[in-house]
């Protein structure tokens, strides 16, 4: 798949395939480093209209996020090499973290595909000005659950295979965050000065509240849950401007679909899209493709269902310290379902797939 105009603009609004993306990244791994590439990409970059929302993008922004996307593939790698065993990861994650400071020195600037050129263009362009700001990452892997203490107090948990990135001191008219995957946010208070997560082009707005964010970037879905206080759900538009989508209230769970844009908003009295915060998984009359979807993201498996009948039924149940055959023994007691699990391939040198998991309707 060759880089073009329309690739690179579905990527920086977040509308890349999965093949799209993995083009993407390898695309700026190997190809942008070559005096080609970085012409194409001025070239690109050039041909943008003066009205595109993309004359908007957060230039910082979008090149921590092609970092971060190629850091995230690197790790998946590197558990997989490890086969998920903790001491040979950290091992070879101490090696490729300091193989990587050394090459950022060279592979950032190029990285950039013109990007500082492109953004100095642009800036210059539509009165846009950069403030030098140094910003902090965190990581939390496929099989953890991490805390984040915030510069201004707040506090942070994050999902399995989620990140957050956010300024070493807050600055400016608001405290603003950009999150990849799950966040659970206790928000310190400033009426003040509204601290914001940003999912994409979704944005939740708060003064001092308690919520959960769901955006995975391989999801249609941005979903929050609003435990206490209130906050704003924005969505970004052209020229740094934002509509309101939803203002929220304590017990609202709202969905928005990124593909049409169409929200969603319901009360919901429990705690089961927030629970994993405490090492659960909660489930309350969940559709079943729903329940795999998270089954396959907190084990970090591959779930297949072979019969599309499977995905008509609901589940009701509470998870906590079970392993992965626990919890598919659990489910086939509790409905017409049998299933199997694979073990990892090696599907290269080192390198092996993940588990895999076959659901099927019991008696086919």
């Amino acid at each position: 798949m060759e880089m073009n105009k329309e690739l690179l603009e579905k990527y920086c609004s977040n509308s890349c395939n999965k093949e799209e993306l993995s083009a993407v990244l390898a695309w700026f791994e190997k190809s942008a480093v070559t005096p080609e590439g970085k012409s194409l990409l001025l070239k690109i970059w050039d041909e943008l209209p003066d009205d595109s929302s993309n004359t908007d993008v957060n230039f910082d922004s979008l090149l921590y996020k092609i970092h971060h996307e190629v850091n995230l593939r690197e790790s998946r790698r590197l558990l997989q090499i490890s086969d998920h065993d903790p001491v040979k990861f950290k091992r070879r994650e101490r090696f490729y973290n300091a193989f990587m400071r050394a090459a950022a020195i060279l592979l950032l600037p190029v990285l950039g595909f013109g990007l500082y050129f492109a953004s100095g263009y642009l800036s210059a362009k539509h009165g846009h000005i950069s403030v030098n700001q140094s910003y902090n990452e965190v990581f939390s892997s496929v099989d953890a659950i991490t805390k984040v203490d915030l510069p201004d107090g707040t506090k942070v948990w994050l999902n399995h295979s989620s990140s957050l990135r956010y300024p070493a001191v807050f600055q400016g008219c608001s405290r603003n965050v950009e999150l990849l995957g799950e966040g659970y946010f206790e928000v310190a208070h400033n009426s003040k000065i509204p601290f914001i997560v940003k999912a994409g082009d979704v944005q939740v707005k708060a003064t001092g509240t308690t919520f959960n964010v769901m955006a995975y970037p391989d999801d249609e879905r941005v979903e929050t849950s609003l435990i206490e206080g209130q906050v704003e759900l924005l969505r970004a538009v052209s020229r740094g401007n934002v509509v309101l989508l939803a203002k929220m209230k304590p017990k609202d769970f709202v969905v928005y679909q990124r593909n049409n844009k169409e929200i969603t908003t319901r009360t919901v009295d429990d705690d089961r899209y927030f629970s994993w915060k405490s090492g659960k998984l909660v489930f309350n009359k969940e559709p079943m493709g729903e329940v795999v979807k998270e089954l396959s993201r907190w084990f970090n498996v591959d779930i297949q269902i072979t019969d599309p009948k499977l995905l008509e039924l609901t589940y009701t149940a509470t998870f906590e310290n079970e392993s992965l055959p626990q919890v598919m023994e659990l489910i086939a007691m509790a409905s017409p379902v049998s299933y199997s699990i694979s073990n990892r391939k090696e599907i290269s040198p080192g390198v092996f797939s993940k588990r895999k998991v076959v659901l099927s309707k019991r008696g086919n």
